[in-house]
C-alpha cells in the first residue's frame, strides 16, 4: 500500500524524512499538504503585492501571531535559527558567557549561541518529560551563566513554572525554542511568552510551514522591542527630522541599534507571512488531530510494556511534533537497533532515530563540546526512536505500524 503522503520524490533529507521505495510506510517530507487557500494567499502577493517584503502582510502577520499567542511582541524572521541568534544578541550574550542548553535537542537550538561565543553547557533531560530538567539547570548554574534555553522538544512543554523561578532567583535569560511548539501551553499560556524571548519555526517539517523556511521572535520588553526591526534588516532606519528635500542625503539611515552591534538580515517575504497568516487558522484543527493520533497510538500500544512515552508536565498541552518512543528490550537482551533492524527488513516501516546527543555530533567535540554530564539522557537515548509521523495517518496505517512494532517485539522476545 501506499501511503497517506506518499511521493515520487526520492530521499533527500538527510534527517531521514521523504518517500523510499520499498517500504509500507516511510517519513514524509511535510506534515500536510497546503490548503487552496493557503495557495491562494501566496497567489495574491505574487499577483498584487507592491513589494515582496517588509510590507503589509508582515505586519499582518505579527499581529496574527501575537494575537494567537498571547505575545506581547511578535517579529517575522527567515527561520527559527536566527530567531535564537536574535534572542541571543538581545539576551547580551558573548565571549566568556555560559549558555545552558538540552544535550537532547536539534542542532539548532545550540549553534547561535555558540556562535555568538558563548560556552555551551549541556543540561540532562527529565526522565519523565523528556524536556530540559530543571533540576539539572540549577545544578549547571555557574556565575558565568548568563542564559538558558529552555527547548519544547517534540512539541511537549518544558516546565516552565520551575524554569522561571530559578531564573528568576539567579537573575538569567529565559530563551524559549518553540520550534516545534506553536499551540502549546501550560495552563492556558502559550510557549514562547514565559521567558523573555520565543522562537518558532515554521520549517516543512512543521505542522504550520511557510514554504519550507520562516521563523517568529516573540518579545516580552518594549524597550528591547523597539529595536529589533532595525537589527533583523541591516540597521535600515528613516533619517530623522525634516529633510529639505526628501533625497537628501539618502532614502535611509543605517544604524546598528546596539552599541558595537553589527545588524544583521533576518527578514521574511511577503508571500510567507501571506501564507502564515492563512495558516494560523489551521493550527488548532491540525494539532488536534495529531494529539488524536497520538492516543490511538498509545492505546494500541498499552499492553506493551516495552514501549514507553514522554509525560506532558501538570497543565500542560501537548502538539506531538515528532513520534519519539522509547524501548526497552533489556529483560530478552535486545536493544533499539534489533528492533529497527525487524521493523524495516521485515515489516516494512522505516522509523528514523533523530536529535542524536549534541555533544556527540563531531561539531561540538570540534568546538570544544564533546563532553556532557548528562546521565539520564546518556542511558535512555541509545533506545529512542521515531515513528513515521504527519497530519492525517489512517486508522490503517496507525493498524499497521502498531501491529508490526508489537508483532517485532514478539519476534525479539522468541530470539
Amino acid at each position: 500500500m501506499t501511503t497517506a503522503m506518499e511521493t515520487t520524490e526520492k530521499l533527500s533529507d538527510p534527517s531521514g524524512r521523504g518517500f523510499v521505495d520499498g517500504y509500507r510506510i516511510t517519513f514524509p517530507q511535510r506534515q500536510h499538504a497546503y490548503t487552496e487557500a493557503e495557495i491562494a494567499a501566496v497567489v495574491d502577493v505574487m499577483r498584487n503585492a507592491e513589494g515582496q517584503t517588509q510590507g503589509p502582510y508582515l505586519e499582518k502577520f505579527e499581529a496574527d501571531f501575537a494575537e494567537f499567542t498571547g505575545a506581547n511582541f511578535a517579529f517575522g524572521v527567515s527561520n527559527c535559527t536566527n530567531a535564537l541568534k536574535l534572542a541571543g544578541i538581545f539576551s547580551g550574550v558573548g565571549p566568556g558567557d555560559e549558555v545552558i542548553v538540552p544535550g537532547y535537542t536539534y542542532c539548532a537550538s545550540a549553534i547561535p549561541f555558540g556562535d555568538l561565543g558563548a560556552d555551551l553547557v549541556w543540561a540532562d533531560i527529565h526522565p519523565e518529560t523528556w524536556t530540559i530538567d530543571p533540576d539539572d539547570i540549577e545544578r549547571k548554574i555557574t556565575p558565568r551563566t548568563k542564559a538558558i534555553v529552555a527547548v519544547h522538544l517534540l512539541g511537549l512543554p518544558a516546565d516552565m513554572r520551575r524554569i522561571m523561578d530559578i531564573a528568576d532567583r539567579h537573575g538569567l535569560k529565559v530563551i524559549e525554542d518553540c520550534a516545534q511548539a506553536l499551540d502549546c501551553t501550560i495552563d492556558g499560556q502559550h510557549v514562547g511568552t514565559f521567558g523573555d524571548f520565543g522562537c518558532f519555526s515554521f520549517h516543512a517539517a512543521k505542522t504550520m510551514t511557510t514554504l519550507g523556511e520562516g521563523g517568529m521572535l516573540t518579545v516580552k520588553d518594549a524597550d528591547i522591542a523597539a529595536r529589533v526591526p532595525g537589527i533583523r534588516h541591516n540597521g535600515l532606519a528613516a533619517i530623522p527630522g525634516p529633510r529639505e528635500r526628501y533625497w537628501v542625503p539618502a532614502m535611509s539611515n543605517v544604524d546598528s541599534f546596539l552599541d558595537e552591534q553589527w545588524p544583521q538580515n533576518f527578514c521574511l517575504g511577503e508571500a510567507q507571512c501571506a501564507l502564515g497568516s492563512e495558516e494560523l487558522k489551521s493550527i488548532v484543527p491540525n494539532n488536534e488531530l495529531l494529539i488524536e493520533q497520538d492516543l490511538k497510538i498509545r492505546a494500541a500500544l498499552a499492553d506493551t510494556p516495552e514501549i514507553t512515552f514522554p509525560q506532558v508536565v501538570e497543565g500542560g498541552r501537548y502538539v506531538v511534533h515528532q513520534y519519539v518512543m522509547h524501548f526497552d528490550g533489556s529483560a530478552f537482551g535486545k536493544d533499539r537497533n534489533d528492533l529497527l533492524d525487524l521493523l524495516t527488513a521485515k515489516y516494512g516501516i522505516r522509523s528514523i532515530v533523530q536529535y542524536y546527543p549534541l555533544y556527540r555530533f563531531p561539531l561540538f567535540q570540534k568546538m570544544g563540546y564533546g563532553e556532557a554530564d548528562t546521565p539520564f539522557l546518556e542511558k535512555w537515548w541509545d533506545d529512542s526512536f521515531s515513528f513515521p509521523w504527519w497530519c492525517g495517518i489512517t486508522d490503517e496505517e496507525i493498524e499497521i505500524m502498531t501491529s508490526s512494532l508489537k508483532a517485532a517485539i514478539a519476534d525479539l522476545k522468541a530470539g
